[in-house]
């Protein structure tokens, strides 16, 4: 009996591989969103790309003890959620995979449901409040987690060494649905997952080209500087900053025991590197906490109106535009060995 059962097993297996492609299950394609969590549960059910790699793995958070720098950070990210929409979050702490990449961390998982009804009229969503509120005390986006789709929401937020990550999910609606209706009690759910740990940044991931970082790496800055994505992606400009006829880059850079936030160019030509700011003693502000513009200003051109300044100074190489939302700005101009500071009182727009 044993031969024949074998047999038709096999029979069984070739007949599965024969069927036509049309017969054959498909594996459902995730839209491009988070995890819907609830709020009593330490599972998420997974929904899109992001949540799908945890669902892969154990998304349970197993108790652990938590180092105090974390906790704070995971007292606050609760006092965030709770200012701002009102909610109280089930908080886990221990070790678990995060819900947006699977990756291990020790730390808390902070879980909410709520209803946009309750949310101000004006809001952006759940999420873009919780990273405003972040960025208010002192946090910065990390756009290494940020991604955003019809049926929710990511973002990661980052004070030096510590992470958050931010994951709304909701019920988006049917994308062909073109009559406009009063969303269903299912679409006006939302539910949150905050998740906080220990998490020192990588330059090997920060989307800066190696023909550019290599030389920066090779001159120690790894253990010193992170590369910041807190402003954009990826997060340099290029110019002739030092006038060898050669593009440099400039690389925006946090302090790694301090945070302070400064630029890294990177020259090149001479493969030397210049820090401005975040510490550095350069001249010039030594922190650009808050920067939210940055420019070339390419030697030889008129200001635009996007960029209305320009330089007192005569130009060896291209300078470098500075703005913060503090209302302050500057260009940085290469002097033959060194980078000076020139200020600049700003116009408003």
């Amino acid at each position: 009996m044993r031969p024949t059962l074998i047999s038709r097993l096999v029979l069984l297996a070739v007949s599965a591989s024969c069927a036509p492609a049309e017969q054959k299950t498909q594996s459902p394609i995730a839209t491009p969103s988070v995890a819907p969590v609830s709020s009593s549960s330490t599972a998420a059910v997974q929904t899109n790309p992001s949540s799908a790699i945890a669902s892969a793995r154990d998304t349970l958070v197993r108790p652990a003890s938590i180092p105090p720098a974390v906790s704070a950070a995971c007292d606050s990210a609760a006092g965030i959620v709770r200012a701002e929409l009102s909610l109280n979050a089930n908080r886990k702490e221990g070790d678990f995979h995060d819900s947006q990449h699977g990756d291990p961390h020790t730390g808390c998982r902070l879980s909410a449901k709520g209803s946009f009804k309750a949310l101000s009229a004006k809001s952006s969503g759940p999420v873009d409040m919780l990273q405003a509120a972040f960025i208010r005390r002192g946090w910065r986006p990390d756009l290494r987690h940020s991604a955003d789709g019809p049926d929710g929401s990511d973002v990661g937020m980052r004070r030096r060494d510590i992470l958050c990550l931010v994951t709304g999910s909701w019920e988006g609606g049917d994308d062909d649905d073109t009559v406009a209706r009063a969303p269903t009690p299912a679409e006006d759910i939302f539910h949150l997952v905050v998740e906080c740990g220990r998490d020192v940044a990588s330059n090997a991931d920060a989307d800066v080209p190696d023909s550019i970082w290599s030389i920066a790496a090779q001159s120690g800055l790894d253990s010193i500087y992170a590369i910041s994505m807190s402003m954009q992606s990826p997060p340099y400009i290029t110019g002739d900053f030092d006038g060898d006829g050669v593009m440099d880059a400039a690389v925006l850079v946090e302090r790694r025991t301090t945070g302070k936030l400064g630029v890294a160019v990177v020259h090149r030509g001479t493969r030397k590197v210049a820090v401005l700011a975040a510490g550095s003693g350069s001249a010039g502000p030594d922190d650009l906490d808050g920067i939210n513009q940055w420019d070339p200003y390419f030697k030889g051109t008129t200001p635009t109106i996007v960029n209305p300044y320009r330089p007192y100074a005569s130009l060896i190489g291209d300078a470098l535009w500075i703005e913060r939302s503090d209302s302050t700005g500057g260009f940085y101009i290469w002097t033959g060995n060194s980078f000076t500071y020139e200020p600049h009182q700003l116009v408003r727009r």
